[in-house]
């Protein structure tokens, strides 16, 4: 494989996204995007495997991983457009997503505004509801506690206790808590905005039937960040879309079992060549 190239690619004046390339002259892209509070590290396994011969990015998302903190409030169409802001400045056309959780809410978008320039679409622990009025008020109220006093463990534990499945949390308790570190060295004021940013997304239900790429809904069966009923409703509303359901996962599933999600991904990015 490849040594990756890194990019910078701004977004603001100032202000930078981290993006990883590998395989450029394996042809068509695959774009990852992460999920909140995570970066580009959570793909991983699925990247390697990729790029053996496929031509991969990996982007960091604002204030998260090795990319600048924003200076200022955004929304999900703006993360949206980051995607954009990706492929233009590394010219290319047309790429394959592949996103989970926020990841997958932005490509969502993409593809609905900006169809010519999704292949396919790989959705992953996602949802294209708005966020619910609970967990609205929960979230927000964790972000602001964050932006107050900074990620502290109990906070991290609170947030990992979301993302990871029961199954996880008691298999690889170390894996968890790397991750909760990595968590817990977030900037206050990114965690925040980014939060905020997830929680008042719209509802893009209604206008999933406009979708054109061809699309696979992936999702674990412990998954209580967007539970599995989410999934249902971007399978059933996306023309043509497929559901796979991974069995003792929750909402973190490329870092939960990898080899599975690495394989779904192949298989799937390989039928539309």
């Amino acid at each position: 494989m490849s040594v990756a190239e890194i990019h910078r690619v701004a977004y603001a004046p100032g202000a930078a996204l981290y993006v990883e390339e590998l395989g450029r002259e394996h042809g068509d892209t695959v774009l990852f995007g992460h999920s909140l509070l995570c970066d580009g590290r959570m793909f991983a396994d699925q990247v390697t495997d990729l790029a053996q011969d496929h031509h991969v990015l990996n982007v960091d998302f604002r204030g998260h991983g090795r990319s600048d903190a924003p200076p200022h409030p955004y929304g999900m169409v703006d993360q949206a457009e980051d995607y954009l802001r990706v492929l233009d400045t590394l010219g290319i056309e047309r790429a394959t997503f592949v996103g989970i959780s926020m990841g997958g809410m932005a490509a969502l978008r993409v593809a609905i505004a900006h169809p010519d320039r999704v292949r396919a679409l790989v959705l992953i622990d996602t949802s294209a509801g708005g966020e619910e009025a609970l967990k609205r008020a929960r979230y927000t109220a964790l972000a602001t506690t964050a932006r107050l006093f900074g990620p502290r463990p109990w906070l991290t534990r609170q947030a990992s206790a979301v993302m990871f499945g029961q199954t996880f949390h008691r298999e690889h308790p170390e894996i968890v808590a790397q991750w909760e570190d990595a968590m817990g060295q977030m900037d206050r004021r990114a965690i925040a905005l980014a939060v905020k940013m997830v929680v008042g997304r719209e509802d893009l239900t209604r206008r999933l039937h406009a979708i054109q790429a061809p699309t696979l809904v992936i999702v674990g069966d412990e998954d209580v960040a967007t539970p599995p009923v989410y999934a249902k409703t971007l399978s059933v509303a996306i023309p043509g879309a497929r559901l796979e359901t991974i069995p003792m996962t929750g909402h973190l599933s490329t870092i939960e079992r990898p080899r599975v999600l690495a394989k779904l991904i192949r298989h799937f990015v390989e039928q539309q060549a």
